[in-house]
């Protein structure tokens, strides 16, 4: 093993492939640890093989570079020691995907839909920047200790304009078992390969089982070409057929029938997800004890988001919302979180704060009381939040879904949209009116 790669300091091995090892480094200038991706040489003996083999590693720092997502792990550098080729990457705590499968990990079904729907709007994220991964599956997600996901590896993705889609073009690439048809058949890709094996890898997580099994790789191919797969929850008992229908909808072999964008697909898992939330927390004790038309008028004049809508319109609002519990210290959302869904903060007290980057330490931003909303900004795009929710005390929160409402009320979350839209407007044109001013003031001042 290596003690040394440029400026990193070698600390052990975090795994080895076919391609080459991954290992565990120490950034000796930014002091962070880092995990450090080489390529294998050893074996290579002619030289146009090398320069391949090379190319097809960079190719990976270039189109991973393109992308700037919380849930996509980052290339920080590139290099060469000692005619090692390597990538230096953000280095993930947690465990694979796979592992999390093959362990049989115990996870409540709304937890496995949350990490399905982040997957689904991450891929989206890199599906509208021109990148299709290629190689979706269990072994390419990190679970992160702090429950959210890393898609990795992007060694075979390709931009969406390029034609490098066809499988003549250099055999064909990717894990078989998470291929789709259009892989297999040698046809131009686009962003609903992705899909399909995000409905491979979905259909595993959920049933324990992969939908096409085979004991060869001909024959396996030939199923996932000609056979349609067995129901989910006839595999696992505790799913029911809508969300199995579900599922199967991103497994379609026919591209016109399949879900357009990963982003649809995680719509229709945070339907049925927000569903199973709705009749969960109902019965949440405290709920009843606040007067919701009272809430409604103090949201209508607190919120210039809210002040136009109707007593009726936000009550039919919180009707088609969730209640969600947090205990004293409790992490809402962490800063830098991809946000969905808004709150509006019934009981309790809830603190807001964030990480400056001149200061590690958090600043609190402000504490809230029953009656106030927070994170309503990242709902708009689903952008990542601005600063970090924690519950002050115990509390409870009516939580907006972004996806619900837009699915369920579509001309008031249109309405909302606008309202948001136009409060962040305003704050813009604030922002650019005191940057102007401070700049007229340091051109006077240096005039003098």
């Amino acid at each position: 093993m290596f003690a040394k790669m440029g400026r990193y300091e070698i600390l052990g091995v975090l795994g080895e492939g076919a391609m080459g090892v991954v290992y565990r480094g120490h950034d000796t200038i930014i002091d962070r640890v880092v995990a450090i991706k080489t390529v294998k040489m050893e074996n290579v003996d002619s030289p146009q093989k090398k320069n391949e083999l090379i190319e097809h590693f960079y190719h990976e720092a270039r189109i991973a570079g393109k992308l700037s997502h919380p849930n996509i792990a980052h290339i920080y550098d590139v290099g060469q020691d000692n005619g090692v080729h390597y990538l230096v990457l953000e280095y993930v705590e947690g465990i694979t995907l796979k592992a999390a499968i093959s362990e049989q990990a115990e996870m409540p079904l709304l937890e496995k839909l949350r990490i399905l729907i982040d997957i689904g709007r991450t891929l989206h994220y890199a599906h509208q920047h021109g990148v299709i991964h290629r190689d979706i599956k269990p072994a390419n997600i990190m679970l992160l200790n702090n429950s959210h996901i890393k898609i990795m590896d992007f060694g075979i993705a390709m931009m969406a304009s390029s034609a490098e889609g066809q499988a003549a073009q250099g055999g064909l690439l990717g894990t078989p078992a998470y291929l789709s048809p259009e892989q297999i058949n040698g046809a131009s890709l686009d962003r609903q390969t992705d899909l399909f094996s995000l409905g491979v890898l979905s259909y595993e997580f959920l049933s324990g089982k992969k939908p096409f099994i085979a004991s060869t790789i001909h024959e396996l191919l030939d199923k996932i070409l000609n056979t349609e797969p067995a129901l989910p929850y006839k595999i696992n008992p505790r799913l029911d057929e809508s969300l199995s229908r579900l599922v199967l909808k991103a497994l379609e072999k026919n591209k016109a029938r399949r879900c357009q964008s990963a982003s649809e697909f995680a719509d229709l898992l945070e339907l049925y997800a927000g569903q199973l939330d709705m009749e969960r927390t109902q019965n949440i004790s405290g709920i009843g004890n606040y007067d919701k038309m009272v809430l409604a008028e103090t949201l209508k004049k607190k919120y210039t988001f809210f002040s136009d809508f109707t007593t009726e319109e936000l009550l039919k609002i919180i009707s088609i919302s969730t209640y969600k519990t947090y205990k004293k210290d409790a992490c809402i959302f962490n800063e830098g979180d991809i946000g969905t869904k808004m709150f509006i903060l019934i009981s309790g007290s809830v603190k807001i704060t964030k990480v400056f980057k001149d200061n590690e330490e958090e600043t609190l931003l402000a504490v809230l009381k029953a009656g106030e909303c927070f994170g309503e900004m990242a709902v708009m795009d689903a952008s990542p939040r601005f600063a970090a929710a924690k519950a002050a005390t115990d509390c409870v929160t009516i939580a907006i879904s972004d996806v619900i409402l837009r699915n369920s009320e579509p001309k008031l979350c249109l309405k909302l949209y606008k309202n948001l839209a136009a409060v962040l407007s305003e704050k813009l044109r604030n922002s650019d009116m005191k940057i102007n001013e401070m700049w007229g003031r340091l051109k006077q001042s240096g005039g003098e």
